[in-house]
């Protein structure tokens, strides 16, 4: 169960995630946030996060470098770029910066940061899981809609982007740009792959296995109405990918 740690935790998470946005814009850093942050900037927020997602640029590397340390994370090197981890209250906020690409892990697949996806970036106001007054909320560059979407379908085994992806289709139905979405898919070469998971996510929404990682998660039980929407959208997205 979350509870008043993880609260303060976030709150914590949320304050350093403030201190790198504001301190990139005076450093001329270029970043972007993707992960789950950037998912509860884009709805109402189901589940609970404290880790920080980021892109960046091989040219703002070393900057952002310096940043890391000033806030007291040790950026070090992974195969997709940096990490860097900070204990708090005997837990810890990690850090994922991805540098020249996005890569999935579960799959091998990569995505591509490029100039467009910068250029392309919402500043949204950043809130928590929590909804008290005293959290923070903190406005910050989130990668497109249709980018998250792409980032979220990618990744395989895990509840945590199955949480997210569904909450993108439930809040975001109305905004989500099919033909851009799929454009998207052909020029960083997941086409193929991010077919694959949509047809995957429709059999999982159609036999209920969906709904209960929703329900277990978050709660709450998804309408009927809202799975008929959903289904309607993965349809339009398989067409669009088709084309």
């Amino acid at each position: 169960m979350i509870g008043l740690k993880d609260g303060a935790l976030e709150h914590r998470s949320l304050r350093d995630l403030r201190r790198i946005v504001e301190e990139a814009e005076r450093w001329d850093i270029k970043i972007a946030l993707i992960g789950g942050y950037a998912v509860q900037a884009y709805t109402r927020g189901y589940r609970f996060t404290k880790d920080i997602d980021l892109v960046t640029t091989r040219e703002s590397e070393g900057r952002l470098r310096a940043l890391l340390r000033s806030l007291n994370y040790k950026p070090r090197e992974t195969e997709f770029g940096l990490a860097g981890s900070k204990h708090v209250n005997g837990d810890e906020i990690d850090l994922h910066i991805s540098i020249g690409r996005i890569l999935d892990i579960s799959t091998g697949h990569s995505f591509p940061v490029t100039d467009e996806l910068f250029k392309e970036t919402n500043n949204l106001p950043v809130h928590g899981y929590y909804k008290d007054p005293s959290q923070l909320e903190v406005e910050a560059p989130i990668v497109s809609l249709e980018t998250l979407l792409t980032l979220k379908l990618m990744p395989v085994g895990r509840d945590k982007d199955a949480i997210d992806v569904m909450a993108l289709l439930t809040d975001t139905s109305e905004k989500i740009e099919i033909e851009k979405f799929a454009n998207i898919c052909k020029t960083s070469n997941l086409t193929e792959h991010i077919t694959t998971r949509i047809r995957k996510y429709a059999e999982k929404i159609r036999t209920g296995q969906m709904e209960k990682i929703w329900l277990n998660t978050t709660g709450l039980r998804l309408p009927y109405a809202m799975k008929r929407k959903i289904m309607q959208l993965l349809r339009k997205a398989l067409t669009s990918l088709r084309k």
